[in-house]
C-alpha cells in the first residue's frame, strides 16, 4: 500500500490520504455533478422521477502531450472545463426534461458561454483597470493594488448573490456534495452518505480557489507592467489574462502537491474560505448523485486506454477488495445508464 500523509480535510481520527488515487476534479451542475478523472469523465442527474441518470465519456488523445506543458496546460484545462461543462450541462437538461427554455438549449448555452466569457475579460479582467486609471492613481504598486481590490471585490459580490437565487444554492450543495465524495474517494472510504459526510465540503483544488489566486496573481504581474498606457493597459489586462492564468494553474497544482506542508496550507487558506461560499451543506440524496458520477467517470477508465494512474476502489473502505468495475455497453467511447432510484 502506497505511502499515507496527513490531509487537513479529513475528519478527526481519519487523517491519511491515499495518493494512488490520482487527481481527480469535477463541477456541481443544476441538479447534477460532473467528474473528471485522467482522459475520462463522467456525469449524473437526478431526474425528476427521482431516478440517477449517468453518463460517461472519454477526452480526444490528441491534446495529450500539451496538458504536461507547464503555463499551456492552464490555459488548455479552462478551455476543457469551459467545454466540458456545457456538454455536461445541455446532457442533464435533456435527461430531466428541460432542454427547451431557462437557457438550456443548445443555441442557449453558446449565448451563455460567449456572455460568460465577455463578461470575464470585460468586467473581471478590464474593468478594475480601467477605473483605477481614470481615477488618476499612478503609483505603480497602489495602481496594482487597487485594481486587485476591486477584482477581489467583485468576484466575492458576485458569488454571494449568486447564492441567493434558490435554484443556485442548491448547485453550491451539489457543489459540496463533489468535494466530499472525492475527499471519500480519496480516502478508500466507503462511497455511502454516511460515510462521505464525515468531510469536509471545502477542497484544496476547488475552481473557486483557482479563481482567486487568479485575483492573487494578477496583482503582482500588473505591479510589473507599471502605470501603462491605455493602449497597454487594455492588451495587458485581456490578452495577458490567458498567460495569468497559466501561472495560477501551476500555484494551484504547486500547493495541491504540497497540501501538507506551511506553504501549501498557506496558498489554499483564502481558496478555502471562498468556498464557504460557493458550497453548502448537501442532502445525502446530492451525495447518491455525486457518487453516481464518480462510478460512471471511473467505469470509462478502460475506454480511455493504457493510464499510469492506477483504477481506485470505488465504494470500499480502507484495505478492503477492489471490485470489478463493468463499463455498460457503449457505442464508441460513450456510456449512459441508470442508477437506483431515490
Amino acid at each position: 500500500m502506497a505511502e499515507r500523509s496527513p490531509h487537513p480535510h479529513a475528519p478527526s481520527g481519519l487523517e491519511a490520504i491515499d495518493e494512488t488515487v490520482g487527481p481527480i476534479g469535477g463541477q456541481a451542475l443544476l441538479e447534477g455533478v460532473m467528474m473528471r478523472r485522467g482522459a475520462s469523465w463522467g456525469a449524473a442527474v437526478r431526474r425528476t422521477d427521482g431516478t440517477i441518470a449517468t453518463t460517461s465519456r472519454t477526452l480526444p488523445t490528441g491534446l495529450a502531450p500539451w496538458r504536461k506543458l507547464p503555463l499551456v496546460r492552464g490555459v488548455l484545462a479552462l478551455g476543457e472545463t469551459a467545454t466540458l461543462g456545457t456538454r455536461a450541462t445541455l446532457w442533464a437538461a435533456q435527461e430531466r426534461g428541460d432542454e427547451s427554455g431557462d437557457g438550456y438549449s443548445k443555441g442557449g448555452l453558446v449565448l451563455t458561454v460567449a456572455t460568460a466569457l465577455g463578461a470575464v475579460f470585460g468586467i473581471f479582467g478590464l474593468l478594475p483597470a480601467v477605473a483605477v486609471k481614470a481615477v488618476g492613481v499612478t503609483n505603480p504598486l497602489a495602481f496594482s493594488l487597487a485594481e486587485g481590490l476591486i477584482r477581489l471585490a467583485i468576484l466575492v459580490s458576485y458569488l454571494a448573490l449568486l447564492g441567493r437565487s434558490p435554484q443556485i444554492a442548491r448547485v453550491f450543495a451539489y457543489h459540496g456534495a463533489e468535494h466530499m465524495t472525492i475527499h471519500a474517494f480519496e480516502h478508500r472510504v466507503a462511497l455511502v452518505p454516511g460515510e462521505i459526510r464525515r468531510f469536509d465540503r471545502r477542497h484544496p483544488r476547488c475552481g473557486t480557489a483557482f479563481l482567486l489566486v487568479v485575483v492573487l496573481v494578477t496583482i503582482l504581474a500588473h505591479a510589473l507592467v507599471g502605470h501603462p498606457s491605455w493602449g497597454v493597459l487594455v492588451a495587458s489586462r485581456v490578452l495577458g489574462l490567458p498567460l495569468v492564468a497559466g501561472v495560477a494553474y501551476e500555484a494551484i497544482k504547486f500547493a495541491g502537491r504540497h497540501q501538507h506542508q506551511l506553504v501549501g496550507r498557506i496558498l489554499m487558506a483564502p481558496g478555502s474560505w471562498l468556498q464557504t461560499i460557493t458550497t453548502n451543506e448537501p442532502t445525502d440524496d446530492m451525495i447518491e448523485v455525486a457518487v453516481a458520477a464518480l462510478e460512471a467517470t471511473v467505469a470509462a477508465e478502460p475506454l480511455a486506454g493504457p493510464t499510469t494512474e492506477p483504477v481506485a476502489t470505488i465504494g470500499q473502505p480502507t484495505g478492503g477488495p477492489v471490485p470489478e468495475i463493468v463499463p455498460e455497453p457503449a457505442s464508441g467511447s460513450v456510456l449512459t445508464g441508470t442508477s437506483a432510484a431515490r
